[in-house]
């Protein structure tokens, strides 16, 4: 069974937790997996539930952070609305009988969901790595762009086809779509749209990181040039953006840079109202224009006006139908309505699938988020603090826009609830006291782990 190569990252995350730690095992393991390698391949022993790269290295992470990192928990209220989402994730399917449905639901939110978060929020601001997530996303995002790059010019995603030989029983609906003659770059990432939120994510950071690449111990260095310090990763990954020819998240990734451009000014508040003049004064007329220009018939099938149309369209057909489905929803079984078969909108989705209970968590999770990161960002002591808060401010910005326009899927999901963990954990830098890895892995003995793993 070739399938069983699935189960390679958890056999590294293992070893890497025995021998160094859960904080080396999500630096040095999880983030690759998740950034490099695709979702849309499994291994399944029924009657469990299918799992591909990316679970299985969460399950031995989420186990490891368990036994020795839970103890520096500390509570907050996005846990309760976590807990509310992840609670509805799987309780409609189980309120109609389904609970073979229902455990699996509950399985993929608790590993791909609750786990993420618990990393966010343990293991990167005690440990003072920050600066390496940032890095070994660019690094990751780099070299997934330029695989992907033979994607945008002849259509075919080289990541699907050099996976199918190890899954031979296995395709993947995730086809390769064509806009303007050329490939929507999608990449490990099931899709263009999911490719983008993921390839923003990367893009703001490398920003950051060519303003601001000096060590991690607060040590000088020179200004940064064009070629130096990672300043060329910004255009590689610029160009990546583009390639997926998404429009929700290019649009997000220029809110998102107007947010975190705001944590690079002297004079913050300023920039900031300023930033916020430029978005409503160039906002408002998009908008009007928008709303005549999907006015109409839809027609030309694929085209911009089309899709753009058929997003419209979704509010109209679904609302009446999320309305019906009460507090808890319908689960992942909804009835589908004029044809639209695809929800291009996580919220609404959220809505018909978990209720109004859970789409309220869901959007409580993201304003807890917005406004624990604008606090941090005030309390900010230096420029280069700042500017660090209000790029992951501004991440999440571009990525909660973006899912006005697409689902929340594939490597997506795991990303937002990592920073939304993440986001729980930032303090001002001088504030925070680094666990250094030996204490934060000083329980991870030999014993210890023989008996988790064993």
């Amino acid at each position: 069974m070739m399938e069983l190569i699935t189960l390679i990252p958890a056999i590294a995350c293992i070893y890497v937790i025995f021998r160094r730690g859960t904080y080396a095992a999500f630096l040095y393991v999880f983030l690759p997996v998740l950034l490099l390698l695709p979702t849309y391949f499994w291994f399944a022993l029924r009657p469990l539930p299918s799992i591909n790269f990316v679970d299985a290295a969460l399950l031995p992470l989420g186990a490891g952070m368990l036994l020795f990192d839970v103890s520096r928990w500390k509570f907050t209220r996005t846990d309760l609305w976590m807990l509310v989402f992840l609670f509805t994730s799987g309780y409609a399917e189980y309120r109609m009988g389904l609970t073979t449905n229902s455990a699996f639901s509950y399985f993929a939110a608790l590993v791909t969901g609750l786990i993420p978060y618990m990393a966010g929020k343990l293991l990167i601001e005690q440990t003072g790595s920050r600066v390496k997530v940032f890095k070994i996303f660019v690094w990751c995002l780099t070299i997934s762009s330029f695989v992907s790059s033979y994607e945008y010019f002849f259509k075919r995603n080289p990541y699907g086809s050099f996976w199918n030989h190890f899954y031979p029983t296995q395709w993947s609906t995730w086809v390769t779509q064509v806009r303007w003659g050329f490939g929507r770059v999608a990449g490990p990432y099931s899709q263009s749209e999911l490719a983008g939120m993921i390839v923003l994510t990367a893009w703001l950071m490398s920003l950051w990181l060519g303003r601001n690449n000096f060590q991690e111990n607060e040590a000088r260095t020179p200004p940064p040039t064009l070629l130096k310090h990672g300043r060329w990763h910004i255009w590689i990954l610029f160009v990546a953006l583009f390639m997926t020819q998404a429009r929700g998240p290019w649009i997000g990734a220029l809110l998102g840079v107007s947010v975190a451009a705001i944590g690079m000014a002297r004079r913050p508040l300023r920039r900031a109202i300023i930033v916020g003049s430029l978005v409503f004064l160039i906002g408002a007329p998009l908008y009007i224009y928008g709303k005549d220009y999907l006015s109409g018939p839809r027609r030309n099938y694929g085209s911009e006006k089309e899709t753009a149309q058929y997003r419209a369209e979704l509010l109209d057909n679904y609302i009446p139908l999320a309305k019906k489905g009460g507090p808890w929803g319908w689960g992942l079984e909804f009835p589908k309505i004029g044809g639209q078969d695809s929800v291009d909108n996580e919220y609404l989705l959220a809505w018909i699938i978990q209720g109004y209970v859970g789409a309220t968590a869901l959007i409580l999770l993201m304003l807890e988020t917005v406004g624990r990161l604008v606090v941090q960002a005030v309390r900010a002591r230096t420029v280069r603090d700042r500017h660090f808060v209000l790029t992951l401010l501004g991440i999440v910005v571009a990525i909660a826009f973006t899912l006005s326009t697409v689902f929340l899927g594939s490597q997506s999901y795991e990303l937002l609830f990592l920073l939304i963990g993440w986001s729980q954990a930032v303090q001002p830098r001088e504030k925070m006291e680094p666990v250094r890895e030996a204490r934060l892995n000083e329980a991870a003995s030999e014993a210890g782990l023989m008996r988790v793993y064993s």
